[in-house]
């Protein structure tokens, strides 16, 4: 069975709720199942996003003077026995002196892509890990029309490859024509919450007014945990590299 198809991206595109709800009533012979379809649009995804990041932080000599002399200016942090800046960063983490913090800045800037392709990498697991819980909130919210979580989970999972391959392609545009005065391919983004909302309707077959709510609901409270969980993964991520 191949990882892509251009049946199931069209079902996928065009038919949002409808194409996870053939699915989980047993007509799969047509499509790609839904997880090898997500691994192989992810991965395209984020090789792009790698790419057009690594492009776009590229740092001059002149930034990373000016970096420099602006970490060796006195900030005010509180002072320790040697008289020294340190920075606190919390209870369980060890403080930070100015001059470490100088130190970690020139390494980043020394060579950005490294560490921001690892840090694209931890995003990447973070949202892989997190489709079971967006799978539950719909689950929460529209278990009367779908009573058995593995459907809601194919939904959430066919969600995030639509999404990936949305965001994918404006990257690709931007990755085509880089030397730009305006980037109207970034008001296809608006897409995505209109793709969601009428993927719910088709799926679960409630009123407009009643899936607006739901559909607001989950994207609401899945945002915050999204935030939250990517802010502890840098936190980790800058932990884990420099401490």
């Amino acid at each position: 069975m191949p990882y892509f198809s251009l049946r199931s991206i069209k079902s996928l595109v065009i038919k949002p709720g409808l194409y996870t709800l053939e699915y989980i009533n047993g007509r799969r012979m047509r499509f790609v199942p839904p997880l090898r379809l997500y691994v192989f649009i992810s991965f395209i995804f984020f090789l792009l996003l790698s790419t057009y990041v690594n492009r776009e932080i590229e740092i001059s000599d002149a930034t990373k003077i000016r970096l420099s002399i602006d970490l060796d200016k006195p900030k005010g942090e509180k002072k320790d026995a040697n008289n020294d800046n340190v920075i606190s960063l919390g209870d369980d983490t060890p403080d930070l002196s100015q001059k470490d913090l100088s130190e970690i800045v020139t390494t980043i800037t020394t060579d950005p892509s490294r560490y921001m392709n690892s840090f694209i990498t931890f995003v990447s697991w973070s949202l892989f890990l997190l489709m079971p819980l967006y799978a539950f909130l719909l689950w929460l919210f529209f278990r009367k029309s779908q009573p058995y979580y593995f459907s809601h989970l194919i939904f959430a999972v066919n969600q995030h490859a639509i999404i990936f391959l949305l965001s994918g392609l404006i990257i690709s545009i931007k990755l085509l024509f880089p030397e730009r005065h305006s980037q109207p391919e970034n008001w296809a983004l608006w897409l995505i919450p209109i793709y969601m909302y009428v993927g719910e309707k088709q799926l679960y077959r409630k009123g407009w007014g009643s899936t607006f709510f739901r559909w607001l609901t989950i994207s609401m409270l899945y945002l915050l945990v999204l935030v939250a969980v990517i802010l502890l993964l840098f936190a980790l991520w800058f932990k884990w590299h420099f401490l």
